[in-house]
């Protein structure tokens, strides 16, 4: 007899979100680390985390990591479709 699970837990990917402190200084460029289900979720993430530290940053790139592969996947078109 086979059980069930009770609970599953939505898959997290990682995403890394790079930015700078705008263009005056865009010769400094950080990254931030979320674990989310979605980049839309991650580029929340870090929006509510820039806002709530009154922050002012320009987001550059928002990238995927593909844990099998072993490399960053570019999922920057989200800046452009989603207005957060």
């Amino acid at each position: 007899m086979k059980s069930k699970k009770k609970y599953e837990a939505p898959k997290l990917f990682e995403f890394r979100i790079k930015y700078n402190a705008g263009a005056a200084h865009s010769a400094l460029d950080s990254y931030h680390y979320y674990s989310a289900e979605s980049a839309e979720d991650a580029l929340s993430f870090h929006t509510s985390m820039m806002e709530k530290h009154k922050f002012k940053s320009q987001t550059l790139s928002i990238e995927k990591k593909n844990p099998y592969a072993d490399k960053w996947e570019d999922e920057s078109y989200i800046l452009n479709t989603n207005e957060v």
